[in-house]
């Protein structure tokens, strides 16, 4: 996660980290990302938030981070799904 690459003081860590979570919390209420999938999501957001902290957005910090993490959905990094090979057939 960049949280450990950042250089902020105490209370804007304090601010990050609580927009993230809060962030997190209405994504992960909606139900719609997998359980095995939801670490890289968690770390996809987690560089959303960082990057507009970057940008000096700090009003509406959680809100902004979900909305550019919807808009960003279709570009997210996915795992290669497994899939099942027919049974053999001899």
């Amino acid at each position: 996660m960049p949280f450990h690459s950042i250089v902020a003081t105490p209370e804007e860590i304090a601010v990050i980290v609580a927009a993230f979570e809060t962030a997190w919390g209405q994504i992960h209420a909606r139900g719609e990302i997998e359980r095995s999938r939801a670490p890289l999501q968690r770390e996809r957001l987690s560089y959303i938030v960082v990057g507009l902290w970057g940008e000096g957005s700090i009003g509406q910090l959680a809100e902004r981070a979900v909305q550019q993490f919807d808009a960003t959905a279709a570009n997210a990094p996915t795992l290669p799904r497994r899939t099942k090979r027919p049974a053999d057939s001899r």
